[in-house]
């Protein structure tokens, strides 16, 4: 009898094992890290539904995961399990100094391939924001679909070839927002001696660290197509000042100047999943007609695309409106 009892335990331990994880509704947001191949330590938060349909969030340049909290805690997690990360050297990533840590596009690729491994994450919806579109691309050029059921590209790009187009450049989609202030958040001043564009010149001599602050300050200023409460800027003006001005840096100067302009034209004419291009008209950042080449480029590889214009949005239409973006997004999911 006891011998009996015994196979009996063995074979409802076996069976418990065989059987699909129970579906665990998250409590908030669960923080965590990955390691990606390189070493890097990646700060990851997740929310939501653990056996729900999975959307994983890219953030842009020098913000975080926090950009997201409108998603993350929103209803959209009653049904969805939703994950976002700190890009390398955002956040509470890790931040290694040397340059050739984000020259790469392999380590961005692999950033997000890290992910998903740990968490083990299949019929992936990939969504990239602004420069978090490059990311997304990366990873699409390097590890493919398998683990894709779709891919959202919000007020982003495809490419970042600083070239001008008299100079085999391709057709200009940056705005004033970058332009003008990616210099200054990098300690790097922005225009002609006389365009004092960081405020410097009229404080006398503001320094590095006001001219990064300034740069900041007027970079998320230019984000919204209507400006955004005094608690919404002073929350991302936080998380902004957590990627330090090298990283901000090399992001651009030695990633696209020294290593070289970077195109996913052909990246994006190899997608098959469907996808989601959400593009406001004010955006100040990535000009709208951005998402309507990558529309072009897709479709003209036989990929399926909706694009959404938003009237009157800047360049995070998820912060701005995060009803209408969770909508959008959600019947996206839905159909897929």
């Amino acid at each position: 009898m006891t011998r009996m009892i015994k196979l009996l335990a063995v074979a409802a331990a076996a069976t418990a094992m065989a059987m699909p994880a129970k579906s665990e509704r998250l409590a908030g947001l669960v923080p965590s890290t990955v390691t990606s191949p390189d070493g890097v330590t990646i700060a990851v938060v997740e929310s939501g539904e653990t056996d729900g349909p999975t959307i994983l969030f890219v953030h842009g340049f020098s913000q975080s995961a926090a950009a997201w909290r409108n998603q993350m805690l929103s209803d959209l997690a009653d049904t969805h399990h939703m994950v976002a990360f700190d890009l390398r050297g955002h956040g509470y990533s890790a931040k290694p100094e040397d340059p050739k840590n984000y020259i790469d596009s392999k380590l961005w690729a692999d950033d997000i391939a890290a992910v998903i491994a740990d968490k083990q994450l299949d019929d992936v919806v990939l969504v990239g924001w602004s420069y978090g579109g490059l990311p997304v691309l990366d990873y699409v050029a390097e590890h493919g679909e398998d683990k894709l059921s779709g891919l959202v590209f919000v007020a982003t790009g495809y490419n970042l070839d600083l070239r001008p187009p008299d100079a085999g450049g391709p057709e200009p989609v940056l705005g004033p927002g970058v332009v003008e202030n990616t210099g200054p958040m990098a300690g790097i001043p922005a225009g002609p001696p006389d365009a004092d564009l960081d405020g410097c010149a009229a404080a006398g001599n503001c320094g590095d660290y006001g001219r990064q602050l300034a740069g900041t300050r007027r970079f998320l200023e230019m984000v919204p197509g209507t400006p955004l409460s005094e608690a919404a800027m002073a929350e991302a003006l936080a998380y902004n000042l957590q990627t330090p001005p090298y990283v901000r840096r090399a992001m651009v100067v030695d990633r696209f100047v020294v290593g070289g302009p970077l195109d996913h034209s052909p990246t994006l004419g190899t997608i098959t999943v469907p996808v989601l291009l959400m593009h406001g008209t004010k955006d100040q950042h990535v000009l709208p007609r951005s998402t309507e080449i990558m529309k072009e480029l897709i479709e003209a590889g036989g990929g399926s695309t909706q694009r959404i214009v938003l009237e009157g949005f800047g360049h995070a239409p998820f912060v701005e409106d995060p009803a209408r973006f969770n909508t959008e997004l959600k019947a996206f999911v839905s159909g897929l």
